[in-house]
């Protein structure tokens, strides 16, 4: 039984101890008197006994049920709090995608998947369990602190929202450091702030490793090739109205002078091939 449990029974048994003593007190003075005659207790002082013990029996229980009902409206206050801080945190996180364009092409995410806006936020890297960085990770890290919101920080970031930027090629880093690319690991930290200026912090894992093996199929992203198709059509017309004479479409029009004129043609010269073979 936990301490939420134990209390409501300590005040139970605390009140029914309360209200037994004026009880227990008219039974004694009751047996003493049975047992020795010679007490003599007049009525109106057994009924002072009786009306002191109550009141002071009620005022017990009147400082008890004005604790217990503090102690609950602290709660309440503390529950608000904690629900009004809630609807207000951020919670950022940090990590690599790939790109739509291509599966080698590596874009930095930052995202705010909490409840409330992120402000003053800053970025700190550092190796695996604070070690100082490999050549390799110091290689990476240069590359992330070329985005200026991850060197400077970024002041806000809304709920809901994240940032994206391309970093680097993922085959270019595999040709320039082999198979070490893939022991990459770096930390990040960030700090930031909600509207009421509580700092949070959030950790994330860069882990290069996770990468290894990773192959795609079916042509990339269908949204990015079908972006990529429209765009092709949009410049044929697009060139065509433009009068580009190295995309001009070749349109042969005609009429309907045209059309019988070319039937008749037809016409006439079916029947010289007849005739030439029937003679």
């Amino acid at each position: 039984m936990n301490e939420a449990e134990e209390k409501p029974l300590w005040v139970v048994l605390a009140l029914i101890g309360l209200l037994l003593v004026p009880v227990i007190f008219i039974i004694g003075l009751i047996i003493g008197i049975n047992v020795d005659g010679n007490i003599s207790l007049s009525t109106d002082t057994m009924s002072s006994w009786i009306s002191a013990l109550s009141t002071v029996a009620i005022a017990v229980l009147t400082f008890i049920l004005a604790r217990e009902t503090w102690y609950l409206r602290l709660a309440q206050i503390k529950q608000i709090n904690e629900l009004r801080k809630e609807a207000i945190r951020p919670n950022l996180e940090f990590y690599l995608l790939s790109a739509p364009a291509s599966f080698q092409f590596m874009n930095v995410h930052i995202e705010n998947n909490g409840k409330g806006v992120a402000r003053s936020i800053k970025f700190a890297f550092s190796g695996e369990n604070n070690a100082p960085f490999t050549e390799n990770e110091q290689s990476v890290v240069d590359k992330l602190h070329e985005l200026n919101i991850l060197r400077n920080g970024m002041l806000a970031l809304g709920s809901g929202k994240q940032r994206t930027s391309f970093i680097f090629s993922f085959i270019e880093l595999a040709d320039k450091m082999g198979d070490d690319a893939f022991d990459i690991r770096i930390n990040v930290s960030m700090t930031y702030e909600d509207s009421e200026g509580t700092v949070y912090r959030s950790d994330s894992v860069v882990d290069f490793s996770e990468f290894k093996g990773v192959r795609e199929i079916g042509g990339g992203d269908p949204t990015y090739n079908l972006y990529q198709e429209t765009k092709k059509i949009r410049e044929i017309f697009q060139s065509a109205q433009g009068g580009m004479s190295s995309k001009r479409l070749n349109v042969n029009s005609f009429s309907s002078q045209d059309r019988k004129d070319e039937q008749e043609a037809i016409r006439k010269r079916i029947e010289e091939q007849r005739s030439e073979k029937s003679s």
